[in-house]
């Protein structure tokens, strides 16, 4: 049964924007996970892969049920890409984990597209 769908669209130039400030390595430490912001350098810290990932970590807040949304912090889950395979979140604070466990949701999917110009990304949660 699905509990929750997310939908968020980023600006690939907003996001170029927001990288290009002087402040930009605390706004990456502040919402991406390490192993993000190395795969996003690893890629030329191309701002749309970052993009792509601020559309997920949206996306997924808006899927989770209201009474746990304040557990939920920028760095709590992680998107991960796997070569050939469907892209992947895990979650990486023990507190949203229990708490998703404990409603039962056991099952996220998720999508993320990408063009010139912006980063779509879609989450479904899911009890099984």
């Amino acid at each position: 049964m699905i509990t929750g769908i997310g939908v968020d669209i980023c600006s690939v130039e907003r996001m170029k924007k927001v990288l290009s400030k002087p402040h930009s390595q605390n706004f990456k430490k502040k919402v991406f996970c390490e192993s993000e912001i190395e795969y996003c350098k690893k890629m030329g810290d191309n701002p749309v892969h970052f993009a792509a990932r601020w559309a997920i970590k949206e996306a997924f807040y808006k899927a989770l049920p209201y009474e746990i949304q304040d557990i939920s912090g920028w760095r709590s889950i992680e998107y991960i890409n796997f070569e050939q395979a469907r892209p992947f979140i895990r979650i990486t604070d023990e507190k949203l984990s229990k708490a998703l466990h404990s409603l039962g949701i056991s099952k996220i999917h998720c999508s993320v597209s990408h063009e010139k110009e912006y980063c779509v990304a879609q989450v479904v949660l899911e009890k099984l």
